[in-house]
């Protein structure tokens, strides 16, 4: 089907000729000389008069353009080209004829629209194309010189390599267009853009090891190029070597510390990866190079939050904001940094803040949730039951909040009811199974937790946190060890530097007695997010493994940081009345 564009070129074709061709009728006398404009495009436009077949010719090749009839159009304008020797009515030719791949018709417009326009490098390109697609690359070859020889009087041969990849990409003759491109690379083989527009070639073909070869050979000429380098990691993520693609990035930011684009890169890349602390150090430093990019600050600011580091995501988020006053996520973040300050009044102040758009929903409910925390739990509810809904996702939402203010008031029994209710209003939703599976672990109601976690991973067989709760559960709370370690492993290969499944691989260690492989598993999960209940567990295999001294300092920084947690009170009092 023809596209909306090449529609259009027609009718801006048949309107501007109608107009344009010089013909019978005379010109009226102007009563001032135009100003000068940058028409010299067209300054030898042919004076043809517009005959009655010219006419026909055009109305017809118009038609047929609308119509999606291309072939047809194609010969029709090629006619009216060769008559009138317009360049544009050559051009509209050319590209309707390469369309229909009627490229013998192609090549006839294209070196008309050439010989018209000899220094028009589309003209060229398009003629370059047919002559591909009709096997005849030893001519093409000599009309790429001849454009590189005009675009090196320029100073632009590096756009004209580039070009000539994108040509050579869309025809099909692929053997050609590789020979002509190793053709086009010999004449500059020290030029780092040849063998760059070279490795786009042959990504564009599905040749990555060539690609790799290409891009690598670039690299060495302009080894500080991060055009480059971005390139050749994509080309290493694209073959599924996500090591190989690390330890580019690494080597090529150790050589160049400046690279912020290439750095930018490998934060991303780190975050796709879960490595969020090692991510937030990369975006640090593209932050401290740029520190009025609102992008990379918020990027610190999410992922100093996702660290559990809350003075630099209140830092960095509250910066973003300055640079970008319209972002109400950061609003949203704020306000949650807040909470987990203690700092209900300044959380409500954030969420207030948000007044529509797409968060406004969210601030809402956390707003309730916040309320319950300040002792007002009748005045949430009120305010949660008092939230317009929409669709069933906002609906889920309330009740999630619902839940985690009796949850916190440790209101079980009403907490499940609850959610029991929004289960039946909006069945299967894996967020409120999740959440019922959590209240009804603590109402000791193991068989209701373990078949809505089974019920999760029936329709999501990899969803870490369902594999990661019933692994934890099996564990702590019965004695099958081996589904707990399945379900671990399982979580592990998913998400191998998650914290929470180190801790919970950690506590199924130290339940099967092997207490040096826990604290390993222990260890680093709280070197990776500052956890009390991470702690708590740290705390209690370092006691029973005798090491009390440590397992005390464990908890005093812990008890610093949440001296109300249940957990880590709890093991502390069964240890040290």
């Amino acid at each position: 089907m023809i596209t909306s564009r090449l529609r259009r070129l027609f009718s801006i074709l048949f309107l501007s000729l109608l107009t344009a061709c010089a013909g019978t009728v005379k010109p009226e006398p102007m009563a001032e000389a135009p100003p000068p404009g940058p028409a010299k495009a067209d300054a030898a436009l042919p004076g043809v008069a517009l005959e009655p077949e010219i006419l026909y010719n055009l109305l017809l090749g118009e038609i047929a353009g609308q119509r999606g009839q291309i072939g047809v159009a194609a010969a029709t304008l090629g006619e009216v080209a060769q008559q009138t020797r317009d360049p544009r009515v050559a051009e509209r030719a050319t590209l309707a004829a390469l369309y229909a791949k009627r490229y013998d018709e192609a090549l006839q417009s294209a070196r008309l629209w050439t010989e018209l326009r000899p220094h028009d490098t589309e003209a060229r390109e398009a003629l370059i194309t047919a002559l591909l697609e009709l096997d005849r690359a030893a001519e093409a070859k000599e009309h790429f010189q001849t454009l590189f020889a005009a675009e090196e009087t320029r100073r632009n041969l590096d756009q004209a390599y580039l070009r000539a990849a994108a040509v050579l990409g869309r025809t099909s003759n692929r053997a050609a267009a590789i020979d002509v491109m190793q053709s086009l690379v010999a004449l500059n083989p020290r030029l780092a853009s040849a063998h760059f527009a070279m490795a786009h070639l042959m990504v564009r073909g599905g040749d990555l090891e060539k690609a790799l070869v290409s891009a690598d050979a670039a690299l060495k000429q302009r080894p500080d190029w991060e055009e480059a380098a971005l390139f050749k990691a994509r080309i290493l993520l694209s073959q599924k070597e996500p090591q190989k693609a690390r330890a580019f990035y690494e080597a090529f930011l150790n050589d160049n510390r400046g690279a912020n684009q290439v750095r930018l890169n490998y934060a991303r890349f780190l975050v796709d990866q879960k490595e969020w602390q090692k991510a937030l150090e990369e975006f640090k430093r593209v932050a401290d190079n740029v520190p009025d990019d609102a992008d990379t600050i918020y990027a610190v600011g999410l992922l100093s939050l996702q660290n559990n580091r809350l003075d630099e995501a209140d830092k960095y988020l509250k910066r973003a904001l300055e640079l970008r006053p319209q972002n109400d996520q950061a609003r949203l973040y704020l306000g949650q940094v807040a909470e987990q300050r203690k700092q209900y009044g300044a959380a409500i102040d954030w969420y207030l803040q948000i007044r529509d758009g797409e968060h406004y929903f969210e601030a809402q409910a956390r707003l309730g949730v916040v309320m319950a925390r300040q002792g007002d739990l009748a005045g949430a509810r009120r305010h949660l039951d008092g939230i317009s809904v929409q669709n069933d996702s906002q609906r889920v939402q309330v009740a999630l909040a619902h839940e985690q203010i009796l949850r916190e008031a440790r209101q079980f029994s009403e907490a499940i009811e609850m959610l029991n209710a929004a289960i039946r209003t909006v069945p299967g939703d894996k967020d409120l199974l999740y959440a019922r599976a959590l209240v009804a672990e603590k109402l000791n109601l193991l068989e209701v937790t373990e078949r809505d976690l089974r019920e999760i991973l029936k329709k999501d067989p990899k969803n870490v946190n369902a594999l990661n709760a019933l692994g934890y559960t099996l564990t702590d709370r019965t004695t099958r060890y081996d589904e707990a370690s399945e379900l671990l492993q399982q979580a592990m290969e998913l998400k191998p530097d998650d914290a929470y499944i180190m801790d919970s691989m950690g506590w199924l260690q130290y339940r099967r007695g092997n207490t040096a492989e826990a604290l390993k598993y222990l260890r680093r999960a709280l070197e990776i997010r500052n956890d009390a209940e991470i702690a708590a567990h740290l705390g209690e295999v370092l006691w029973v493994a005798g090491d009390r001294h440590e397992a005390e300092s464990v908890w005093d920084r812990a008890l610093r940081e949440t001296p109300d947690n249940e957990a880590l009170n709890g093991v502390i009092k069964k240890f040290k009345p």
